[in-house]
């Protein structure tokens, strides 16, 4: 198997007794769409999701000011007018600007309907609110036990650092802003600033609010005008407060905990429990060995030396190997087995973490200990935890409030509690972790369950790219046994080195050595910050964004990415820093480290989703101090500079090398699925394939030259064939030959390495299978994606169909004629000829222009999309009516489905063609009805429906020829076909486009259907 995230090429081979290659019984290939957007590899499901949390976002902010307008109406403070009115934000709108209104509320009183305007504009924006609450959470803020302990360690919280979150940073600087103008709310402040300055949190100006602020606006406005308004009793203010602020709690997902490796019916043991903290240390202390100068040999610790360690990893939570040697009474200088500068040993981290604060802990029993674990992790809430403690466990109250603060590791390990608890008595004794899980009766052999006769449904993978892969991975292995039987050795080409030498391999110990120095100093950053910044709010430990932002920092010389600008170690875990993908992760796919950097987030916001040269190429000066501070970095970071020069037209060149990480994890699970069959799986590396394809002369039965041929879907053929023929003799063979060259020279060249194919014709008989084969091509039948288009347009009697622009730099001066509005227009053209027509000047970020009233902002401009009528556009989009069922927009169709085709029963060269959209497919499903339709009338014959991606033959030239749909056009008929074979789109050779009746007449077009590995059926 040649296994991709969009491909599949496999080849059957038979071999002797000694299960060797003999000759190529079959080989093809299977092409599959991506499960990723073809111009940007993001899940195709992600943009939906998106926009379908938004709406969510939007309905749930429409009913709370729904539910609150309503309650207004009652209580007489919004005017009748409202209730079924069209023209709601008029009447609104009437009654003045809430922004005035809300700081005259302040101080004077507000008529009622006034008032009742306020209160509804406040309900649409109420700041923002963390998810994330405080270790005491919010109930306990006013508790005097808490102040007090608070207090004591120089860190009160007030109530606005309890409500600030990630956006800390910028809220601050809004409330230094407040109070530096002598205001005391936020609404004051906001009527303060001139009339055309944003007032909200868009177009790139930062205006970020918390919860408290409307909650401290909110309740000085109660206190002002309950003197004036009797109906703003406590009840009342009580029930408009729950309206506007009440969050819904966030749903818990106990799914989230993976299941028990050993018991599967069983879910993961928290880490923080006692028995698991045990278990992991149980485990380091009997695998650990030391060697024995004196006797020369490694030595495993005896039960008494066991039984002290098991002490001191009871009393320290990270236990270094100078205290272990030192307890065992070993020499300075003495190694352990453990101790390779990676591994770092964790004690029992809980008891250590609660002996500090109780000091009773130790005078408890074993089930005590564990019971009072027990209550920390459960009860859930900090005042109810305060009471259980200090009641039924007798702890000062002190101790108490401390012990609710307490943060224990968060994280689950990979084994249930049950299985910790029969694997602790055999730990216990002694025994290393694999023997144990034999004694335990859990064992390491294969699952005694029979082979299955064919794959079932794989596992459901959180990867998009690896699911589809499994699923084709299936749909192939289930029709070669249904043609061939169920094979007995399987191989997966990995895309991996062949292997590592002297040098190399010490180069890995030496990065990974580093990146735990950086880790462990990262952590201790952290938290010395957090001790210092208590406003922060930060935990106790790390995570792992966080490590990597202190690493970036070190790495880039303390200094923004971007702008050049020195990062202090305050700010550097705080809301104005942030961790930034070079090449944005949603056109790449790319987590890794080396395609990440720190910078403000300020300068993250200006680049949003482009490359860095896309984002500030334009800016000469500030791209020079780019490149010249990357230019500084270390050679090890060359991939990581050589990102910043990547624009987005070359993205997609580059996105293969996110395809071989896909293709890494999709080959282990695909090996781990396969075993299922009961046949040996082997793996071989991608640098195999590749070298061997040369040594036997592969690469020309496809190529003009000895290079891989990409563009024809073929060379996955070769590959499988290639990999079928690696096995274990052939890779020892090589890793033998390799590791002798490198004993007579410094450097390891694959091409000082020489092997003979098993085959002795092998490039033959691979020639006559690339010859008949076809390539099987997954057609498009399901429905699936948008059924219209994101984007409607509108008409405008007389003009056409019409839809909004922004006004960005890339506006260009050939659109002003289709602006629809002639004073807008006018108004346009004048703000462009006083920038000299420059779009990019003109329409700069933060630029100004106004309607005729001089206080509106012209952001968009209507402009005229196509010159049609309300007749064609029902006929050719779908319409989308209000209320009232007027019709008000059109949306294009997304795609089309299929394409069924007729033919006339007395006149043969007369087809008639419908093409059926996405949506109609849709509604024929909704309505049970089949999906194609083979009636037309009397007078018309069905032929055939034809799909994207479904095989036709045709005659080109008087040659025949296979062929795949590519493309339909609706508007003339015509059909794009292309090779099977190719892989490319781009060449014009590979390809024809004609319209249907013209393919079926001229080029005799017909359709074959072929499996999933390619056979006729």
């Amino acid at each position: 198997m040649d296994l991709g995230s969009n491909s599949l090429g496999w080849a059957l081979l038979a071999a002797n007794d000694q299960g060797s290659p003999q000759a190529i019984r079959a080989a093809g290939v299977r092409i599959f769409n991506k499960a990723v957007e073809e111009k940007t590899p993001t899940p195709k499901n992600q943009k939906r999701r998106m926009a379908r949390l938004a709406r969510r976002t939007i309905q749930r902010r429409a009913r709370r000011k729904r539910k609150l307008e309503n309650y207004l109406l009652q209580l007489g403070l919004l005017p009748t007018a409202l209730t079924d009115c069209v023209n709601r934000e008029g009447v609104l709108n009437g009654l003045g600007d809430p922004y005035q209104l809300r700081a005259k509320a302040l101080d004077e009183p507000l008529s009622a309907h006034q008032l009742g305007r306020v209160l509804l504009h406040m309900v649409q924006r109420r700041g923002f609110l963390s998810n994330k609450k405080t270790a005491i959470g919010t109930d306990m803020l006013d508790d005097p036990d808490v102040q007090a302990v608070l207090a004591s360690e120089d860190e009160a919280i007030t109530g606005s650092d309890a409500e600030e979150s990630a956006f800390k940073a910028d809220i601050s600087r809004l409330r230094t802003a407040i109070e530096a103008a002598g205001l005391r709310t936020l609404g004051e402040y906001l009527a303060s600033l001139d009339p055309h300055e944003c007032k909200r949190n868009r177009d790139g100006q930062l205006l970020r609010t918390d919860r408290q602020m409307y909650q401290d606006e909110l309740a000085l406005i109660f206190t002002q005008q309950s003197l004036h308004h009797a109906v703003l009793d406590d009840d009342v203010q009580v029930y408009i407060n729950h309206i506007i602020f009440h969050q819904r709690p966030i749903k818990l997902k106990p799914d989230r905990v993976g299941r028990c490796s050993l018991e599967p019916s069983c879910k993961r043991a928290a880490v923080a429990r006692l028995e698991y903290q045990r278990f992991r240390y149980l485990q380091d202390i009997n695998h650990l060995e030391y060697f024995d100068a004196y006797t020369d040999q490694w030595c495993r610790l005896s039960p008494e030396k066991k039984h002290k360690l098991v002490e001191l990893f009871e009393h320290h939570a990270a236990p270094s190997f100078a205290k272990i040697r030192k307890e065992l009474g070993l020499d300075r200088k003495t190694e352990f087995n453990l101790d390779s500068g990676v591994k770092k040993l964790r004690g029992n981290t809980t008891a250590c973490a609660i002996r500090e604060i109780y000091t009773g802990w130790d005078a408890l029993d074993d089930q005590q200990q564990h019971l009072l674990v027990e209550d920390l992790l459960s009860i859930e809430k900090p005042a109810a935890l305060k009471r259980r403690l200090a009641g039924h466990w007798a702890m000062s109250r002190e101790a108490a409030v401390r012990l609710c603060m307490v943060e224990l590791e968060p994280e689950h390990g990979n084994v249930s509690l049950k299985a910790i608890r029969k694997l602790l008595p055999h730990l216990r004794k002694g025994l290393i972790y694999s023997d144990a899980r034999v004694a335990a009766s859990y064992g390491y052999g294969i699952s005694e369950q029979a082979p299955a006769a064919k794959l079932a449904a794989p596992p459901e993978l959180p990867n998009p790219i690896v699911n589809k892969a499994l699923h084709e991975l299936r749909r192939v292995v289930n029709a070669l046994i249904a043609e061939f039987g169920k094979p007995d050795v399987v191989r997966i080409e990995m895309a991996r080195d062949l292997e590592m030498n002297t040098k190399r391999y010490k180069e890995f110990i030496r990065r990974q050595k580093d990146n735990t120095k950086a880790n462990d100093k990262a952590v201790e950053v952290f938290q010395d910050e957090a001790r210092k910044n208590p406003s922060l709010k930060l935990s106790k430990y790390p995570s792992r964004d966080q490590k990597i932002r202190y690493r970036l920092w070190e790495e880039q010389g303390y200094r923004c990415a971007y702008s050049g600008n020195a990062i202090n170690r305050a700010t550097l875990f705080s809301a104005e820093v942030e961790v930034d993908h070079i090449i944005p992760y949603s056109q790449s796919l790319d987590d890794s480290y080396m395609n990440k950097v720190l910078c403000f987030a300020r300068e993250n916001r200006y680049k949003g989703q482009r490359t860095p040269i896309d984002a500030f190429g334009g800016n000469e000066d500030k791209w020079n101090t780019i490149t010249k501070a990357i230019s500084h970095w270390p050679k090890t970071l060359r991939s990581k500079r050589d990102r910043f020069y990547k624009s987005a037209d070359q993205l997609d060149k580059d996105f293969v090398n996110s395809q071989l990480t896909d293709t890494r994890y999709i080959s282990r699970e695909a090996g781990i699925y396969l075993k299922t069959l009961g046949c040996d799986v082997t793996f071989t590396r991608g640098v195999m394939t590749d070298w061997l394809r040369h040594q036997w002369s592969l690469n020309e039965l496809i190529g003009e030259t000895d290079q891989k041929e990409r563009t024809d879907h073929r060379h996955h053929v070769i590959d499988a064939v290639v990999t079928a023929c690696i096995d274990r003799p052939l890779y020892t063979m090589l890793a033998h030959q390799a590791k002798a060259l490198e004993r007579e020279r410094s450097a390891l060249s694959m091409r000082d390495l020489h092997c003979d194919p098993p085959i002795d014709a092998i490039k033959a008989e691979l020639e006559t299978q690339l010859a008949g084969l076809v390539v099987s091509h997954a057609s498009q039948r399901k429905i699936s994606g948008a059924l219209h288009e994101e984007t409607g347009v509108g008409h405008v009697e007389g003009v056409g169909a019409v839809t909004r622009k922004r006004l960005t730099p890339e506006f260009k001066t050939a659109n002003l004629k289709s602006i629809v509005d002639d004073v807008v227009r006018e108004r346009v053209r004048a703000h462009l000829a006083l920038h000299a027509d420059n779009p990019k000047e003109a329409f700069a970020e933060s630029f100004e222009l106004y309607h005729s009233d001089g206080k509106t902002p012209i952001k968009r401009v209507r402009v005229v999309q196509s010159k049609t009528t309300r007749d064609a556009l029902n006929q050719d989009k779908f319409a989308v009516k209000d209320r009232a069922g007027r019709v008000f927009k059109w949306h294009a169709y997304g795609n089309t489905h299929h394409v069924e085709i007729f033919r006339h029963r007395t006149k043969p060269k007369k087809i008639d063609t419908r093409f059926v959209t996405a949506m109609e497919a849709a509604k024929r499903v909704s309505r049970r009805e089949p999906i194609i339709r083979v009636e037309h009338d009397d007078d018309w014959v069905f032929l055939m429906a034809l799909h994207i991606n479904d095989l036709v033959r045709a005659c080109q030239d008087g040659n025949w020829g296979i062929y795949r749909i590519q493309k339909f056009d609706m508007n003339d008929s015509r059909m794009m076909l292309r090779l099977h074979t190719a892989a490319r789109l781009d060449n014009a050779e590979e390809s024809l486009r004609k319209t249907i009746g013209t393919l079926l007449s001229a080029n005799k077009m017909e359709p074959l259907r072929v499996n999933a590995i390619g056979v006729r059926i």
